[in-house]
């Protein structure tokens, strides 16, 4: 065989003769049966992966059961660590009819773990892993990540000493082991419940969580046919940041029980509202139940600073969001404008806003527009179909936007920068940037943000808006292609 070239020979000695802390360190970042294979290199890398505090399994490069709890088992037993950073173990059903599983989390346990992330998968719904005794009481425990079907009997007192970060996706959940294990934590700073429910699992879920130092809630759940109630209420008294996701999730209602929240990020469903003979009385009334919900969430966040919300029009009463300084809304009605005044009314100190419009269109291309109701002239080649609203059944572009009898105070006093994302030109869209740049008199900046690609279209919509009055004598406006 030929020699190794000098230039790769002391590429290699350079690799081998780092410290063994920055090897054990860059095998820390590989799966552990990739780390394992280094021993083959040469003598020096020998023994260094029983040194990762890190250890990552994960059956799917193992069809046969056997071979995967062999390799585990293995290396735990020539782990030579006493404290262990991650443990991140993922098994799918084969496995909960064999013990290792336990034994596996009671020796990252044992020594000393910081990191637990748990996925233990059943393809039955009804099948589920109990959470060992000692997880509860596990001191070093701070970050702690369960997936899929899981039991758990937590002791009454004393569980997650010191827990900080906790993420629990639920699928197919146990409703009592759920709503025990959110109970209470001591010291547990950020949360995330994420997951997929559907008209098979529960009846309804109500969650109390008591987390005196927490400070990120995160809710991301998607349902399908799910239609019981998932109530949630936290007492939290320095919250500060809320993230609510909702994908078919119609009967949510959250609490919480403080006003300390400063950054809220909220994604309600979108349910089209019932009208016409055909609309239901039931219907009705969950409509109106889920509007009330809406509503009462706002209550709950109107202390906060930033916002973003992702919505339809909500009717009704809200809250003052007298604290509100940046606003992103991403509205999905026909008439969003009357919602997007309402919160313009209800904050008067907004300085920043961000604003888009989204919602779902029918197309007839057998029909030609209406002479004389056409949009804003740099959008003519845009409509060469007939676009109607789906929730109106009216031309889109015959929308109007009725400006509110008396101007807002944030638009005349406060809003320094405005963005418009997703600008179509529509007959609405026009009047309501006119208004908003007519009024805005301390206005520093509107950024249109339109999908138009032809040179043309661009040159008549920037010629277009130079016409428009602004009520700020500094204010530009920037367009984004």
């Amino acid at each position: 065989m030929g020699s190794m070239p000098k230039n790769q020979e002391l590429v290699s000695d350079r690799i081998s003769a780092l410290p063994s802390e920055v090897l054990c360190h860059i095998l820390s970042f590989l799966p552990t049966n990739y780390a394992v294979r280094t021993t083959v290199l040469s003598k020096r890398w020998k023994n260094i992966w029983t040194s990762v505090p890190n250890l990552y399994f994960c059956d799917d490069d193992y069809p046969e059961v056997n071979d995967f709890t062999a390799f585990v088992n293995q290396v735990l037993d020539f782990h030579d660590l006493s404290r262990i950073q991650k443990f991140h173990l993922h098994c799918d059903d084969d496995y909960f009819e064999h013990p290792p599983v336990d034994r596996w989390i009671h020796a990252a346990i044992e020594r000393k773990v910081v990191e637990l992330d748990l996925c233990v998968h059943h393809s039955e719904p009804d099948q589920n892993f109990e959470l060992p005794q000692n997880i509860f009481k596990c001191e070093t425990l701070k970050v702690l990540k369960l997936q899929f079907h899981f039991i758990a009997r937590p002791p009454t007192s004393k569980c997650f000493p010191n827990l900080k970060f906790l993420n629990v996706d639920i699928h197919h959940p146990d409703v009592d082991s759920v709503e025990k294990v959110l109970s209470y934590f001591p010291v547990l700073e950020d949360l995330v419940i994420g997951g997929f429910l559907d008209d098979y699992d529960v009846e309804s879920l109500d969650i109390n969580i008591s987390a005196p130092e927490l400070k990120t809630l995160v809710l991301s759940i998607e349902t399908e046919n799910f239609d019981e109630d998932f109530k949630l209420c936290t007492n939290s008294p320095k919250l500060e940041f809320l993230d609510v996701r909702l994908y078919g999730l119609s009967n949510f209602s959250l609490s919480i029980n403080e006003n300390s929240v400063v950054k809220a990020n909220i994604d309600l469903p979108y349910e089209e509202q019932p009208s016409g003979e055909s609309a239901d009385v039931e219907d009705i009334h969950q409509y109106a139940e889920q509007h009330d919900r809406a509503i009462a969430i706002f209550k709950d966040i109107c202390n906060v600073k930033y916002l973003s919300l992702s919505a339809h029009n909500l009717e009704g009463d809200l809250p003052a969001f007298d604290n509100l300084n940046q606003l992103k809304l991403v509205l999905f009605d026909c008439d969003y404008w009357r919602f997007l005044t309402k919160l313009l009314q209800r904050s008067p100190n907004l300085e920043h806003l961000v604003f888009e419009h989204k919602v779902q269109r029918s197309y007839s291309y057998s029909t030609p527009i209406p002479a004389g109701s056409l949009i804003s002239g740099a959008f003519v080649d845009c409509y060469k179909e007939f676009v109607k609203c789906s929730e109106c059944n009216e031309e889109d572009f015959e929308h109007e936007f009725y400006p509110p009898e008396i101007v807002p105070v944030s638009l005349s006093s406060h809003l320094k920068t405005i963005t418009v994302n997703r600008y179509k030109g529509t007959r609405y869209e026009v009047q309501l940037v006119k208004y908003l740049l007519k009024n805005g008199e301390v206005l520093n900046k509107m950024t249109i943000s339109t999908e138009v690609t032809s040179d043309e279209q661009k040159k008549a919509l920037f010629e277009e808006f130079l016409l428009f009055q602004r009520g700020s004598k500094t204010c530009e406006v920037e367009m984004q292609f």
